[in-house]
């Protein structure tokens, strides 16, 4: 018996069939990674509360890139590298424009605080002790106020069985003078030393030093700005002082020597 070798022709609904499965492209799925890395790149928006948050740009730069690694190694299997150059992108943008902006910040910060503080560094080597004290009180109650009456205040201030407000905040300020009066003696703004920010208020700390044949020695002017532009006031002095043995901290209500806060 002859055996028909002939393969059975192909049917035009299964030739149809085979058209279209090649036509049809395969399925691939979006790599987790480049999603990951886009949410990522959202979140580095908070960078500009924290530069904490320089974390998540880091983390978001690179996942990315191992996701875009991977969706070239495996191009048939998964998608989504427009996710994560999108990431990459937003997550550098939102970092680089946050530590520029804080570096300025900074840089400003230092200038205004170190303008006040060559400015009250000579009123203690020149002014009067009265001066000086005057510029321990905020800007709008020394508006109202004469040195002389500000003494005055802080003298009368003295409540039975509390410190004396007035010798706490003179004694610094004769021990520095007193120093001065030695041949040679010299008095320097040095540089701001640590700031603080709460709001719109600045906390900034003033390393003065005090050379001369004696020795070396360091104050520290702790300083406080509020929102305007030549509001400085000094919160309290230090001396002697070690050099980097404090930071600027922020406090909730600054004392104005009355017994009031402000």
């Amino acid at each position: 018996m002859a055996i028909d070798q002939t393969s059975p022709a192909s049917t035009p609904e299964s030739s149809e069939a085979a058209a279209i499965d090649n036509e049809l492209p395969a399925y691939r799925a979006i790599s987790p990674g480049a999603v990951v890395s886009l949410v990522l790149g959202l979140c580095s928006v908070f960078c500009f509360t924290d530069l904490w948050f320089l974390v998540v740009v880091f983390l978001s730069v690179v996942i990315g890139l191992l996701a875009l690694r991977k969706i070239r190694r495996f191009p048939d299997v998964l998608t989504g590298a427009a996710f994560a150059r999108a990431g990459i992108g937003v997550a550098l943008a939102f970092g680089l424009a946050a530590l520029t902006h804080d570096i300025g910040s900074d840089l400003l910060i230092k200038r205004d605080a170190g303008k006040f503080a060559v400015k009250y560094t000579e009123v203690m080597k020149s002014d009067s002790v009265d001066r000086a004290l005057w510029y321990q009180q905020p800007p709008d109650y020394r508006k109202t106020r004469q040195p002389a009456e500000i003494v005055e205040e802080l003298k009368k201030a003295r409540t039975p069985g509390a410190p004396d407000i007035y010798v706490e905040r003179v004694a610094p300020l004769n021990k520095i003078k007193d120093r001065l009066k030695g041949q040679g003696e010299e008095i320097r703004f040095a540089r701001i030393e640590s700031k603080a920010m709460d709001g719109l208020t600045i906390y900034a700390n003033a390393l003065i030093e005090l050379d001369g044949p004696k020795s070396e020695e360091f104050a520290l002017v702790e300083m406080v700005k509020g929102q305007g532009a030549n509001d400085w006031m000094v919160k309290d002095i230090r001396f002697p002082y070690k050099p980097a043995s404090a930071v600027a901290t922020v406090v909730k209500a600054v004392d104005d020597g009355h017994g009031h806060s402000h």
